[in-house]
């Protein structure tokens, strides 16, 4: 399995705040430290890791009839975050 280290740095980022976060302020932490995604990378990114499990998406209903996303890193993806840092 190919591991980006982008990828990497979105599950540390969640593990680092320790609880769920929302697109835009997932994409505004990253963009601190110098991961800027354009478009649709983030989402792209998020998708894939949440197949591997690793991430899960948290869909809430908005009062506006819109609806917000907020992201989460699980228990296999902290042991995936420890097992490559210990690297």
């Amino acid at each position: 399995m190919a591991f980006e280290y982008a990828w990497l740095k979105i599950l540390q980022t969640l593990q680092a705040a320790k609880r769920p976060m929302s697109l835009g302020e997932v994409r505004d932490e990253l963009a601190r430290h110098g991961f800027r995604f354009e478009g649709t990378q983030l989402e792209t990114g998020l998708a894939r890791l949440r197949d591997q499990g690793l991430v899960e998406a948290l869909v809430l209903a908005g009062g506006g009839g819109e609806s917000m996303a907020s992201v989460a890193i699980t228990a296999k993806g902290e042991r995936k975050v420890r097992g490559i840092v210990r690297l």
